[in-house]
């Protein structure tokens, strides 16, 4: 009996030693992911001169311990601009397609007004004058079309046509970001910086200085081109703002420690119960 109680105290000593070794393990590598972290955002640094608009205003007040400072970093002006690529609605060159959702209003006669839907084949299925194609058109050229369509029927037709919902072109966010999926174009093209705002942003393990534009292709050589969303997003460089097409695909990959992570953790999931079932039991 002796012996059996002294063969489970070793053996609970090398369970204990094991775990012991794999925590050491676990919080080295999570303790050099946050350095890895901080590092990237150590790089931001906003006090640079180059940096500031040396058009900036700053105003001084002492009384009472009042500071005003009005800094405008060409970072910020440069992500304004980015913000003003959302197609206005008003004026927009989208060019429709399947699946799009028109509203079609004409004045005074709410008998041919309403929401269409654009088919499979590109058409609209307008009662009043049959199936019309618009895909490929703007929705100035519809408006048109279907003005010079009425005028057959109603003297001087007054058409309004919005578009309400965006379904036709689309891109995907793939990877580390707070959103992945399929993204809905409000225009012929997205900017990645505007993908990426849609998506949720990169997630502290992604590896943002490492991103991929791919561009598929039927010849199988899909086109693949390097994006540094570190420096789009945290230091406004209007270089790495690439031009997406409907069917891009950005990729924002995890770093080496979160892969590292993810790879050990269904291992060290089991010996983690194990070794607590074995202490409990030893504690009766």
């Amino acid at each position: 009996m002796e012996d059996i109680i002294k063969k489970e105290s070793v053996m609970m000593t090398r369970i204990e030693k094991c775990m012991c070794v794999f925590m050491l393990a676990f919080v080295f590598v999570i303790g050099m992911s946050s350095i890895i972290q901080a590092q990237n955002f150590a790089e931001l640094d906003f006090r640079e001169e180059s940096m500031v608009d040396p058009h900036a205003a700053a105003l001084f007040d002492d009384d009472l311990g009042a500071i005003q400072i009005e800094m405008i970093s060409e970072a910020d002006v440069n992500l304004q601009k980015l913000y003003q690529d959302i197609p206005d609605d008003g004026a927009s060159s989208y060019t429709l397609g399947k699946l799009d959702v028109l509203d079609i209003f004409v004045q005074r006669h709410p008998e041919v007004s309403g929401r269409y839907v654009i088919n499979n084949e590109g058409k609209v299925q307008y009662d009043f004058v049959g199936d019309i194609f618009v895909e490929g058109l703007t929705k100035d050229a519809i408006r048109d079309k279907f003005v010079e369509l009425l005028s057959t029927y109603i003297v001087s037709p007054e058409v309004t046509v919005k578009i309400s919902e965006y379904n036709s072109k689309v891109v995907y966010v793939i990877g580390e970001v707070g959103r992945p999926g399929k993204i809905f174009m409000r225009g012929d093209t997205i900017t990645v910086h505007e993908a990426l705002v849609q998506a949720g942003l990169p997630r502290l393990t992604a590896s943002t200085r490492k991103g991929k534009v791919i561009t598929p292709s039927e010849d199988g050589k899909a086109k693949q081109q390097a994006v540094d969303v570190h420096k789009l997003l945290y230091q406004g460089d209007l270089r790495e703002n690439l031009v997406m097409l409907p069917g891009d695909t950005l990729y924002v990959p995890a770093t080496g420690l979160t892969k590292v992570m993810r790879a050990i953790s269904p291992v060290s999931a089991p010996i983690g119960t194990a070794a607590g079932t074995g202490r409990t039991v030893s504690g009766f």
